[in-house]
């Protein structure tokens, strides 16, 4: 694979042919390198490129670049207007949660918010974050000890940089994008947002920011509590030199046993007494602490025999498709920045926030109604929060991923966000 460098500064340039996507990218030598590249089309004439990125002279400083378009023919995508960079959860890759299809048979092959998008003239974009690329052989974690959230913001502010160039080389022109965070990519999308309120309005790329289902901020006492308390036990670990999160490796095991043994009773202690399936969607309908991934059904003994808005099949399909490994400090910075009671830069700038924005909630979530928001200086916020059942029954709701991955997404949660795209269109909208 020849190998493409890209610069982010727009300054010099030389134009190298990329074949298989009919463009050419601006280069100079302090740059990016473009280390990987492919082409798949999805459904119809919408495809999915992706390109692997280096970043730093690390092993593991590569992450990986998404786009969901349209074509009107092969390597030549559609005119857009408005375009859309999303960032996943975690442990999350951007196909799991945003292209599912992608990783699971058991919902139609158009069924994803990317798709969606793309199909109503959206250019989608995201990224994998650089320890969504570990891989599980990895055994020495050293690497990990000052990954925090730091450094996802500084690849995510790199990735945009790369994609608007595509898109400036592909004849989409140079329009800012909304930045789509989805649980841990809320509060690198709100950073985003809050540094590029120290450089002049042309070196910006946030158009508005799409917070689904998380908060940079939080003003409930139970909430912060329990911030507190992930700081705590998260630099417990680090301090045993334990600098990884493994628990994506866990889900994977439960996934697979729930996919080739579903009736097996579990080997896995804690969930003694359960077969695989039944383990499997404990662990995604039931609260942890205070939410709950899928909304779940539960018989009169508390033992969950099915989930209400997710297909079955495609939550441990998504259990099977983590990334294993994910920084403890990267979570500890989140947490602190939540808990309040130390200063943290990652908020530094949100009173300084004026683009558009719109929360989007689910009644069995992380954040039905975010408090983020309130601090920043916007005065276009909107929100919406799916919710089905009482107040008192939001255990059993409409839940985190049901927003992605639910069987009435499209109706209830992804034409919603279409909708404020759309109505966001003017590029007078932001300052």
């Amino acid at each position: 694979m020849r190998q493409y460098l890209v610069n982010s500064s727009f300054n010099k340039f030389i134009c190298y042919p990329l074949m298989i996507f009919g463009l050419c990218l601006i280069a100079n030598t302090a740059s990016s390198e473009i280390i990987g590249s492919q082409r798949a089309v999805l459904h119809d004439d919408i495809v999915h490129y992706t390109f692997d990125v280096d970043l730093g002279p690390g092993e593991f400083d590569t992450i990986r670049i998404h786009r969901v378009v349209r074509e009107k023919r092969s390597g030549q995508p559609v005119a857009t207007k408005d375009a859309i960079f999303r960032l996943p959860g975690s442990p999350n890759y951007f196909e799991a949660v945003f292209v599912p299809p992608l990783i699971s048979d058991s919902i139609p092959q158009d069924h994803s918010i990317a798709m969606f998008l793309a199909k109503n003239g959206i250019d989608v974009w995201g990224m994998d974050y650089a320890w969504a690329m570990v891989p599980i052989q990895t055994s020495d974690f050293g690497f990990m000890e000052d990954w925090g959230l730091e450094r996802d913001i500084d690849y995510a502010e790199q990735a945009l940089d790369l994609v608007r160039s595509i898109r400036v080389s592909t004849g989409q022109g140079k329009p800012r994008l909304h930045v789509l965070g989805f649980s841990y990519g809320v509060p690198i999308a709100y950073a985003i947002a809050g540094n590029e309120t120290q450089r002049p309005p042309g070196k910006r790329h946030v158009k508005g920011i799409v917070s689904v289902d998380y908060d940079l901020k939080v003003s409930d006492e139970t909430q912060r509590q329990v911030s507190c308390a992930g700081v705590i036990n998260g630099q417990a670990k680090i301090d045993e030199g334990i600098f990884q999160n493994d628990s994506g490796a866990f889900l994977m095991l439960v996934g697979q046993l729930a996919k080739f043994a579903p009736d097996d009773p579990t080997p896995l202690p804690p969930f003694a007494g359960l077969t695989n399936l039944q383990t499997a969607l404990l662990l995604g309908a039931i609260d942890n602490p205070l939410w709950h991934f899928v909304g779940g059904e539960f018989n009169q003994y508390g033992i969950p025999t099915g989930l209400s808005f997710t297909e079955t099949d495609l939550l441990v399909d998504l259990f099977m498709s983590v990334p294993p490994y994910v920084p403890r400090q990267a979570s500890i910075d989140v947490n602190t920045t939540r808990c309040d009671e130390v200063d943290v830069p990652f908020d530094d700038w949100l009173g300084d926030v004026a683009v558009p924005i719109l929360t989007v909630g689910a009644a069995g979530g992380a954040a039905p109604l975010p408090y983020t928001p309130l601090l920043t200086a916007s005065q276009d916020v909107s929100q919406f929060s799916v919710q089905f059942l009482p107040d008192e029954l939001h255990f059993l709701d409409f839940g985190h991923a049901d927003l992605v991955t639910a069987n009435e997404a499209e109706s209830l949660v992804w034409q919603k966000i279409l909708d404020w795209i759309l109505d966001h269109r003017s590029s007078r909208t932001y300052p």
